[in-house]
């Protein structure tokens, strides 16, 4: 008697187990249906991102000329990008090393942040020429990341990440004896529901390590954005390291002529001297006077990482200033690289060659495609089980599902609801703003008249600071409005931007005055400094003040109120009394 009562209880027991799984895995499924969908469908089709781009854009293919092809050094992509937009930022060049049929690619930076995407042939080093900033790529990691909504899409996505566990492991706990069904094929006969249910059990076991996988690093990703990013858990993961600066004491090294930048090929050859099973995956140019060169490269490192290892190098001596490698890494660091490249299916390693890749590439977008079907299906065996007890007729059908209140989905139909409309409002709002996302269009930018500072000719750009899109009315008129927030462009003329070692920029002070400015960051001609402009510019001035490195000092000043008046002299500033 005994006995049987254990095993009755025994009984209530794993029923009541598997009962609350199926409620949590249809819950996770159905209650966040859209967000499910939207981040699957988007992440699969994302694995073969570059290779759209590829079929659309032309000038991102680069075949080797010849079976025995040689690809130049990486240091010529970035000496040539500087022959091609000599005065442009340049951010970070992808080699495309790992690539095959695959052009460089780097991002140009123009005067007010405009950007443009910069296709060279990796056995040439020749610009093969320009691609628009959105790509079909673009597109869909904006989609899979962030939903077009920014930090808070993250968030939401990440979260999609927990959903997914989620429903993984309920499935397992309510599939019992799970691991029967491996080898049992789903039924085709016996109606819709049948079929479906079949092919979901089916589909969902035999994409099980995929959809773990998926699910744990998506979790590991809500851990540590929000949660450990707003002190809401442990942050168990040592911060980045930060690259070496060039201290003034540095720069005072190289002597009071304008010194000479180090060439791209000096630097990747410094880098190669020093670690020469380094295989160049990228370059990160100086943004700023200080900072230095970052190569990034791959000493044979698994799951470390898409870029494991990072070399920095003095922008003027090319000599190595110090390195970030995957050897030294912390457990956390590594644990972090690889939560992102198990993520993104990147488990061959680069030695192995470019099929494996191809092999785990498509496998990848073929469990990718299973986890899609396994949302959808889920959604339509719902549907059928829900059919015989819903109301009669088409229209009272659709009147549960829309009313207000109550239906299959409840309250979290406007979840769902709300999903597709931040999306599309994220795309319209994406595409409203010329493919530059968060940001809307300011007041007319202003250039002020050329003037000497010394002997440099200076033009300012005065550009209204970039706005979040949904702030409310977009000021009227020109970038010069009381009060508001600015970006200056110090634009110096005759590409003599290298010959000054400071360039600061402010509003007010007297010619002669200790009024401290803002140091213009960035490179040449995207050089800028940020600005807040006084609530009442009757009589205010903008000034620039240029530090040459023998140490003169000089500035000009341009009335605020008066843009367009004559150029007038420059004040040159006794260098001792500006730094004390």
């Amino acid at each position: 008697m005994r006995q049987t009562s254990n095993n009755a209880r025994a009984s209530r027991a794993g029923w009541s187990a598997a009962r609350v799984a199926t409620i949590v895995h249809r819950a996770a499924g159905l209650w966040f249906l859209m967000l499910l969908t939207v981040v699957m469908v988007t992440g699969t089709l994302a694995v073969y991102g570059p290779e759209l781009d590829r079929l659309v854009f032309p000038a991102l293919r680069a075949a080797p000329p010849g079976p025995q092809a040689v690809r130049v050094n990486p240091g010529a992509l970035y000496d040539s990008l500087l022959r091609a937009y000599p005065g442009m930022g340049i951010t970070h060049i992808e080699t495309a090393v790992h690539e095959p049929g695959a052009a460089a690619t780097t991002h140009v930076v123009l005067p007010g942040g405009a950007k443009r995407t910069v296709a060279l042939d990796p056995y040439t080093g020749q610009v093969l020429g320009e691609v628009p900033e959105v790509t079909v790529r673009f597109v869909l990691s904006r989609a899979h990341a962030v939903l077009f909504q920014g930090l808070f899409g993250f968030y939401v996505v990440n979260f999609s990440g927990v959903l997914l566990l989620l429903a993984t492991i309920s499935g397992l706990i309510a599939y019992r004896k799970f691991w029967r069904g491996f080898f049992r094929l789903p039924r085709l006969r016996g109606g819709a529901r049948v079929v479906l249910g079949g092919l979901h059990r089916f589909i969902g076991l035999w994409t099980l390590a995929f959809l773990l996988i998926i699910g744990l690093t998506g979790t590991w990703y809500f851990y540590n954005f929000p949660l450990a990013q707003f002190d809401l858990v442990p942050d168990v993961v040592d911060s980045q390291p930060v690259p070496p600066r060039l201290s003034e004491a540095d720069l005072d090294a190289l002597g009071p002529q304008t010194p000479r930048r180090a060439s791209g090929v000096a630097v990747v050859d410094a880098v190669r001297a020093a670690y020469p099973d380094m295989t160049i995956l990228g370059i990160m140019p100086p943004l700023n006077l200080n900072m230095p060169f970052v190569i990034y490269g791959d000493r044979g490192e698994y799951l470390q990482g898409r870029t494991p290892n990072a070399v920095y190098v003095h922008p003027f001596t090319a000599e190595i200033m110090g390195a970030d490698l995957a050897a030294d890494a912390p457990v956390t660091r590594f644990l972090f690289e690889a939560m992102s490249q198990l993520h993104h299916g990147e488990l061959v390693p680069h030695s192995w060659g470019s099929f494996p890749k191809a092999v785990m590439k498509f496998l990848w977008f073929l469990c990718g495609t299973g986890a899609s079907f396994l949302v959808v299906s889920g959604l339509l065996i719902h549907l059928r089980r829900l059919r015989a007890a819903a109301p009669s007729g088409v229209g009272r059908r659709i009147w549960n599902w829309v009313k207000p209140w109550g239906g299959p989905m409840g309250v979290f139909k406007y979840v769902n609801v709300l999903i597709v409309v931040a999306l599309l409002a994220g795309m319209a709002r994406f595409g409203a703003a010329g493919g530059r996302p968060g940001t809307a269009a300011g007041p007319a930018p202003v250039e002020l008249a050329a003037r000497l500072v010394g002997d440099f000719e200076v033009a300012p750009l005065v550009m209204a600071a970039p706005r979040r899109t949904g702030a409310s009315g977009a000021p009227a008129g020109t970038a010069l409005q009381p009060g508001a927030r600015v970006m200056v462009f110090p634009r110096i003329a005759d590409g003599r931007f290298d010959e000054a070692r400071a360039i600061l920029v402010g509003v007010g002070g007297a010619p002669g005055s200790r009024a401290r400015g803002v140091q213009a960051k960035g490179m040449a001609d995207t050089a800028f400094a940020p600005l807040a402009l006084p609530k009442d510019l009757a009589g205010a001035e903008l000034w620039v003040e240029i530090r040459t490195w023998d140490g003169t000092v000089q500035r000009a000043h341009w009335p605020l109120n008066a843009p367009d008046a004559a150029p007038g002299p420059a004040a040159t500033v006794n260098p001792m009394e500006d730094a004390s």
